[in-house]
C-alpha cells in the first residue's frame, strides 16, 4: 500500500485564486501505480485564499455561509479535475469528501475508505470544509487525513509531494538552507518557514509526519520532479527527506 499526498503548492499556483497545474498533476499521475494506493490533496489556492478571508476556522457565523459554500464548491472543482486526470491514467479513483465522512470533535470515518479499497479502487480526498461539534464549521487539513489513514492501513510508504525538495534546516528560500535527508523525531527542525497556510503551516505539517512515521516510512519529495515517486518506489537513491 502507498499513501501519496499532492501538496497544494504543487497542483496549484497559490499565489493565484484557483489557478490549477494540470501539468503538474499529469505528470505526477503518470507515475502513480493503479492499485494498492491511497490519494489526498491539499487546497493550495482553491482552499487557502477565501478559509483566510472568511477566518473559517475561527468558528461558525451567519455571515460565513456563503464563504463555506463557496470553498466547498472550489474544492469540489479542484477534486474533479484531479479525478478527471487521474481516471484518464486508468486509476480507479473514488472520490470521497471529508464533509460526508468527518465531522471535526468525532472520529473519522473509515469504513468507506477499507469498503473502497477491498473492491480494488483508489480512494482520493481531500483538505476541505467540514462541519464541527464545539464551534459549528472549521478546515480539515489533508495532513490531518494523512495520518488517519497512515494509521488505519499502515502503509509500507508515505509520500508527501511539496514544491520544495525536502525538509530544510531553515525557511529554504534563504541563502545556506540546509535539506535535512533524515528527520529523527528527536530533532527539532526550524519551523519558521514563512507558508501562508490556514492549516497549521510547516510546523504542523512536521508533526502529523512524525506521527505518521509511527505507522509507516515516510518521505517528503519535490512534486515537480515525479520521477523521485518511482525512485522512492524502488528503494533506489533520491533528493528529498526520510522522517524517521
Amino acid at each position: 500500500m502507498l499513501l501519496v499526498k499532492l501538496g497544494g503548492s504543487v497542483i496549484t499556483d497559490k499565489r493565484i485564486y484557483r489557478r490549477f497545474r494540470e501539468s503538474a498533476v499529469e505528470r505526477i499521475a503518470a507515475r502513480l501505480p493503479r492499485e494498492n494506493l491511497l490519494i489526498v490533496h491539499g487546497g493550495g489556492s482553491f482552499g487557502h485564499h477565501l478559509a483566510k478571508e472568511y477566518a473559517i476556522t475561527s468558528g461558525f457565523e451567519k455571515e460565513k455561509r456563503e464563504g463555506f459554500a463557496k470553498i466547498g464548491f472550489d474544492m469540489e472543482e479542484l477534486n474533479l479535475r484531479i479525478m478527471d486526470i487521474l481516471i484518464e491514467r486508468n486509476i480507479p479513483a473514488i472520490s470521497l469528501p471529508p464533509h460526508a465522512f468527518f465531522i471535526y470533535g468525532e472520529e473519522p470515518r473509515m469504513d468507506v475508505f477499507r469498503k473502497a479499497v477491498e473492491l480494488g479502487f483508489v480512494p482520493v480526498t481531500y483538505g476541505d470544509i467540514i462541519f464541527d461539534k464545539r464551534q459549528g464549521i472549521n478546515i480539515c487539513s489533508g495532513d490531518y487525513l494523512m495520518y488517519h489513514l497512515a494509521k488505519e492501513f499502515k502503509p509500507g510508504k508515505t509520500i508527501f509531494l511539496t514544491d520544495v525538495d525536502g525538509i530544510y534546516d531553515r525557511d529554504p528560500a534563504q541563502d545556506g538552507a540546509r535539506l535535512i535527508r533524515k528527520l529523527n523525531r528527536d530533532v527539532e527542525p526550524s519551523t519558521a518557514i514563512k507558508v501562508d497556510d490556514v492549516t497549521g503551516g510547516i510546523a504542523y505539517k512536521i508533526e502529523m509526519m512524525r506521527k505518521i512515521a509511527d505507522y509507516s516510512k515516510v518521505y517528503v519529495i519535490n512534486g515537480f520532479h515525479p520521477e523521485r515517486i518511482n525512485k522512492v518506489m524502488n528503494d533506489e537513491e533520491f533528493i528529498g527527506t526520510v522522517v524517521e
